[in-house]
């Protein structure tokens, strides 16, 4: 906690941080903070470890800022891969 992610001017104040092979220049994270957020936010941090580990796809929603490239995830989902 407190090192985050990212130059000053698109800096995460978050301690997971993940990327995406479909975004290749672009960093995503959240918190892992002891609030009451802090379940759904492990259980989002499970989701990327079992995708990682089973090569699984993923989708995460997350709130842009304008000119950012960094973005805060919100919610993350493993989907099929396509047929």
């Amino acid at each position: 906690m407190g090192t985050g992610w990212g130059p000053p001017n698109d800096y995460l104040d978050v301690e997971a941080i993940f990327l995406l092979d479909t975004q290749p220049n672009r960093a995503f994270g959240f918190q892992l903070r002891n609030d009451s957020a802090r379940p759904a936010r492990e259980g989002m941090l499970a989701l990327l470890q079992d995708a990682f580990v089973n090569d699984l796809n993923v989708i995460a929603d997350y709130t842009q800022v304008l000119n950012k490239h960094n973005a805060v995830a919100f919610r993350i989902a493993i989907t099929r891969p396509p047929i």
